[in-house]
């Protein structure tokens, strides 16, 4: 570890810094910021959280080029400096960027915790070791029986605060700047937080999160704004808030507190068998196609065919092989599936609804809709439709048995009483159903 090398040049650069503020005393700039609400940012509840009154805030900063002049004619000519730059090679680049931060916080008056922090953050970065990653989302899609609602010490979900909603505005001659961002509708806030070596793997882990909760109940859940905050020195200590294009969805969920437990072991469970969504390159099995269709489906907006088009494309994806009589092939399979796995104990019903939801899709695929005396019906099909591609999908994730094998499994189940042992051999190995 570089950590007493680190707190060593931390040390010296303090020292300098009062010297150099004696000798040159520091060229400042009085900034003004307004702390206001971010309009962009659509909350479903309490109005008045967004609504509060604008504050100005202002304050004397160290003049960039006057830092620049120190790191250049102090900092670059200490030895713990030198010293470190020469033992890192490659990486001495983070050492120039440690130095401009413990500067800039000298200046402004960091206390011994603080420093600490940043010495252990870049000593384990140095040595490739995982550091804290915190991801603050806008989370739409669920909501919350109480605030918070830990989920585990790694991920909660909570009603959002006045300074969640808040942005600052930097003042100058020409007026204020923000950087724009785009329209973002939320629920609740979720706070996660992720040990890893780089914010690229936090970031892929925070988005196969929102994945997963998708197929724990059937709900459209997005987050179209997130927060990735961290010392790894990509950041330089900062924030980076990326925003998607927005997208809404009717179908949402309500979690109570009584299922933290079981949603925490879910998690735990489904989130690695998800794919990389930051990865387009690798090609995609079955189960992530139909994943990929069912949430589509979510996201749907009218007429209830599109959804109903989407979620059968999924199933067929996990029970369709090219074969004839498709629908009726199709309902078989789904009906017998899930009558086995124990979640749509009526076979007859569930083959009923797959055929209804079959026709729909052929259908509208083929340039045709639905009568309006046909709409109602429709719009309650979509959602059970959902959650037969729900379930599907999420036990297709858990599945050893080969797409191939199972469907053999099932035809045989349908015509031999003695088959279905087998079936229920291949489904007794799901944990989340």
């Amino acid at each position: 570890m570089l950590e007493t090398e680190l707190t060593q040049l931390a040390t010296s650069i303090q020292g300098a810094l009062t010297l150099y503020r004696v000798e040159n005393p520091p060229i400042t700039i009085h900034q003004v910021r307004v702390r206001r609400p971010d309009f962009s940012l659509k909350y479903h509840g309490e109005a008045a959280l967004v609504n509060f009154e604008p504050n100005r805030i202002e304050e004397d900063i160290w003049d960039w080029r006057d830092q620049e002049c120190f790191q250049d004619s102090v900092v670059k000519t200490l030895p713990e400096y030198q010293s470190l730059v020469s033992a890192l090679g490659p990486k001495a680049g983070l050492v120039q960027d440690f130095a401009r931060s413990a500067s800039s916080a000298s200046f402004h008056g960091t206390d011994k915790k603080e420093l600490s922090e940043q010495v252990t953050a870049l000593g384990r970065e140095l040595e490739d070791q995982p550091l804290p990653v915190q991801v603050r989302a806008f989370i739409d899609g669920l909501s919350i029986e109480e605030s918070p609602l830990v989920i585990s010490d790694r991920f909660i979900l909570r009603q959002p605060t006045e300074e969640d909603v808040a942005q600052y505005i930097r003042l100058d001659e020409y007026g204020g700047f923000s950087h724009p961002l785009g329209d973002a509708r939320f629920s609740v806030i979720g706070e996660f937080v992720f040990e890893v070596v780089s914010t690229g793997i936090a970031q892929r882990e925070f988005l196969r999160t929102i994945d997963a909760l998708r197929l724990f109940r059937v709900g459209g859940i997005v987050a179209n704004r997130y927060e990735v905050r961290s010392r790894h020195s990509f950041l330089h200590g900062g924030v980076m808030t990326l925003s998607a294009p927005g997208r809404f969805s009717k179908f949402d969920f309500r979690l109570l507190s009584s299922d933290a437990v079981a949603l925490n072991k879910f998690l735990h469970d489904v989130v690695p068998l998800l794919p990389d969504t930051l990865n387009l390159n690798n090609s995609a099995t079955e189960s992530e196609i139909a994943y990929m269709r069912y949430s589509d489906a979510l996201f749907q907006d009218r007429p209830p065919e599109r959804a109903i088009t989407s979620a059968m494309t999924s199933l067929e994806a996990l029970f369709l092989e090219g074969e004839l009589e498709l629908t009726h092939r199709l309902a078989q399979r789904v009906s017998l599936f899930l009558r086995i796995l124990g979640t749509q104990k009526d076979a007859r019903d569930t083959y009923d609804k797959v055929k209804r939801g079959y026709k729909i899709r052929s259908t509208f695929i083929h340039g045709g809709s639905l009568k309006a005396k046909d709409r109602p019906d429709a719009d309650v099909l979509a959602p059970i439709l959902l959650e037969y591609a729900r379930e599907c999908a999420l036990v297709f994730f858990q599945l050893t048995t080969s797409k191939g094998e199972l469907l053999r499994q099932l035809d045989r189940a349908m015509i031999d009483p003695s088959g279905v042992n087998e079936l229920e051999a291949s489904l007794n190995l799901v944990v989340h159903r």
